[in-house]
């Protein structure tokens, strides 16, 4: 039986479709902040954006803010910016590449603070829900509609600081790694040299999101615990 603490623990009314929508939507929100502050950052630093997608797979809806191109597509799985930093020297592609992890951090700990009362469901590994994998977090932040806005709000600052450290590891394809790989073109270690640390780290990326996957699966059987 789940307890929740300081009487914030009523079940939500609203459906079961409706608690994977939010899920999904705080998902694809998070992905929105990550992925606009990359764009704003490069706009003002002289990068050319392309293109802001949020999801992945078909396109639903294409619209276009301030001239620059945004799609949202079928899976909130993720997102991406597509911006043009040939032309930016490598130090100038710093700020642009720190912009979208620390977006999500600031825009992750006032709800954190502001709603830390409200219960969670965290998995019972013990980790936060912000190391888990995607099916780990969706199952999290259905839970926590079911509990009722509160819990999807403080859930949503965990996922945000989560993501937003995620990304800061120096790892490639993430943007800790490729902030490393600015740092080594900038400061002039060789081609060869930087080409091998992204294919390690590259390794170590996809270790990590096979361990997060695991980790999904070990849940899913062991259940979860409230916090």
């Amino acid at each position: 039986m789940r307890v929740a603490p300081n009487g914030h623990g009523s079940r939500s009314g609203s459906a079961p479709w409706q608690h994977v929508l939010t899920a999904l939507g705080v998902i694809g929100a998070t992905v929105a902040v990550h992925e606009a502050a990359h764009a704003i950052a490069a706009s003002r630093l002289g990068g050319k954006v392309k293109e802001i997608g949020v999801g992945f797979g078909p396109s639903l809806l294409r619209l276009r803010f301030r001239g620059v191109p945004i799609v949202l597509r079928a899976f909130p799985l993720g997102g991406y910016a597509s911006v043009d930093t040939e032309t930016l020297p490598p130090l100038r592609r710093i700020p642009l590449l720190l912009a979208g992890p620390l977006a999500n951090i600031a825009a992750g700990i006032p709800f954190l603070l502001a709603f830390r009362r409200h219960p969670v469901d965290v998995p019972s590994g013990g980790h936060g829900v912000s190391l888990s994998g995607f099916a780990g977090t969706l199952k999290a932040l259905i839970q926590a509609a079911e509990r009722g806005p509160g819990s999807v709000a403080r859930l949503a600052g965990a996922v945000n600081v989560g993501l937003g450290l995620m990304n800061l590891l120096p790892v490639y394809p993430l943007d800790g790694g490729h902030v490393a790989l600015s740092v080594m073109e900038a400061t002039g270690v060789p081609q060869t040299t930087r080409t091998a640390f992204a294919r390690l780290t590259t390794a170590v990326f996809v270790f990590l999101a096979q361990a997060a996957l695991l980790s999904d699966l070990r849940r899913a059987s062991s259940g979860t615990r409230v916090r």
